[in-house]
């Protein structure tokens, strides 16, 4: 597990650079500055420990079968009456497959293509995912609805495959167990009520109850993605704030933050020489995290553009 840094003992390494105990005013403009300075160590990697994400399952947007998709932002995750079911929303995607690859040898893997409604997956094909019991199955004005004793990321518009389903009609048997466009998918609660966080619906033209779905389960479309999460956290020591920072960043934030107060009080010199102790403890920080990482499943295809030129001019 990657090590962390107290927000406390950061800004007693500020004040100690400084020389000086910050009053509250002080130590407000110093949040601030953390923060600005953590948001610039987060790009410049996507393989910091704490916001990497390895083959989660994900839910493809399939509602335009010409353009397959995953939201950078889950269903759960956008609803602010639950908690993501996910580890974060997409910030990055590395790699994609059709199963989780720590799991599976050899699973297929997909290109990706980072674009404006979510990361789009040439050459998909469908692969549902982990199938979902269900807790009661019914017909109501045209519409079978589903409800689920697990939340979901299930997208409205996008598919639902229903299997083992049995109801009380010979006709709706034959039709029942297939694969669905999905016309709602209802509000979610974290703790379930009578066995229920979220129900579903599709279209359904048979008129028929259910009469056993002791095996019935549903699954959606999914693809297993090793991703950067977004960076949510704000640091710092007033209610709500994340009261810890990446071992990593420390460095390169207290020296950063001393030079953007020298910079603001008028001590330009300084302030360049303290930048560059920054940015040399910043630098060092890639290069380690790139020699631990070469090896390894998540390193092949991951560099990003600006720190492999930023790398490159250093060694000029």
């Amino acid at each position: 597990m990657s090590q962390t840094e107290t927000y406390a003992n950061l800004l007693s390494t500020i004040e100690a650079l400084h020389g000086a105990t910050f009053i509250d005013v002080e130590k407000t403009r110093i949040r601030h500055l953390v923060n600005s300075r953590a948001r610039s160590a987060y790009r410049e990697s996507d393989l910091w420990d704490q916001f990497l994400v390895t083959g989660e399952e994900r839910v493809v947007n399939d509602s335009d079968p010409t353009n397959l998709y995953v939201p950078f932002v889950g269903t759960t995750s956008a609803d602010t009456n639950c908690t993501s079911i996910q580890a974060g929303d997409i910030d990055t995607v590395l790699r994609a497959h059709n199963a989780n690859p720590f799991a599976v040898t050899s699973p297929r893997e997909y290109e990706v293509l980072m674009a404006k409604d979510g990361v789009i997956l040439p050459g998909y094909k469908a692969t549902y995912g982990a199938s979902q019991a269900i807790t009661e199955w019914g017909y109501l004005f045209g519409s079978a609805i589903i409800t689920l004793p697990g939340k979901t990321d299930a997208i409205n518009g996008g598919t639902v495959k229903v299997e083992n389903v049995v109801t009380s009609q010979a006709a709706a048997n034959d039709i029942v167990n297939d694969t669905f466009t999905l016309t709602a998918v209802g509000a979610q609660v974290d703790t379930p009520v009578d066995s229920v966080s979220v129900a579903i619906a599709h279209a359904f033209t048979v008129v028929a109850s259910e009469s056993d779905i002791s095996t019935a389960t549903v699954s959606f479309p999914v693809v297993y993605l090793t991703y950067k999460r977004r960076l949510t956290e704000t640091y710092g020591d007033q209610d709500g704030d994340t009261t810890t920072i990446p071992m990593e960043w420390r460095d390169y934030i207290s020296l950063g933050v001393f030079a953007d107060t020298l910079a603001s009080d008028g001590f330009v010199e300084k302030s360049f020489a303290l930048e560059a102790r920054a940015n040399k403890a910043l630098q060092l920080e890639l290069e380690r995290l790139d020699r631990n990482r070469g090896n390894q499943f998540v390193n092949h295809r991951v560099r990003t553009h600006g720190s492999s030129q930023a790398r490159q001019s250093s060694q000029l």
